[in-house]
């Protein structure tokens, strides 16, 4: 299958996008009278457990290119291996539900409601779409755990893949919550 590369945006949300955003401010959002019974807090929330768990994902690849090849394919290794392999695999049906749940009743119902933030909406879209090439990058990378460690370029793979999950969530969740929590705190 040929598919277009993983385009990742980098740059924040654009300043014609952000003048159409809700107040408050990000430094109050946590001292706003609905935050703790909003969604907003539950929404930080899960993208702090996603991003923590994509980071540790990336973590036990880097260490896993820092050993040797002999160290790699140690029986001793096979456990962190077969761990590393299911940790990814629950990272990616994580990400798959929240972002599905939100491509398919959040934004739409937002979008609607808040017609003035049809862009910021689109960009996040976009990112959804380039999350989507991305995980199925990494699942097919995952298939080949543990054999994985026998093959250096394949491991450098993922980790690469592994970096940009990382890197795309951090930029894509910071814009969403931009978005979306002074929604939730000013509607709940």
């Amino acid at each position: 299958m040929n598919r277009k590369p993983v385009t990742l945006r980098q740059q924040p949300l654009s300043g014609d996008i952000r003048d159409q955003l809700y107040g408050p401010a990000r430094d109050q959002w946590r001292d706003h009278p609905h935050y703790l019974i909003s969604d907003a807090r539950a929404l930080q929330r899960n993208h702090r457990n996603l991003k923590r768990q994509a980071r540790q994902y990336h973590g036990a690849l880097t260490h896993l290119l820092e050993l040797s090849e002999t160290e790699r394919n140690a029986q001793s290794n096979r456990q962190l291996l077969t761990t590393i392999g299911n940790h990814g695999q629950r990272l990616l049906k994580n990400l798959h539900s929240h972002h599905g749940f939100e491509d398919s009743s959040v934004f739409p119902v937002l979008r609607q409601h808040h017609p003035r933030l049809a862009a910021g909406f689109g960009v996040l879209e976009q990112d959804h779409l380039a999350l989507d090439a991305l995980l199925d990058d990494i699942d097919r990378q995952l298939t080949l755990f543990p054999a994985l460690t026998t093959n250096p370029q394949a491991l450098e793979t993922a980790h690469q893949q592994a970096a940009n999950l990382e890197a795309l969530l951090h930029r894509h969740m910071d814009d969403e919550e931009d978005i979306i929590v002074p929604i939730y705190l000013l509607y709940m």
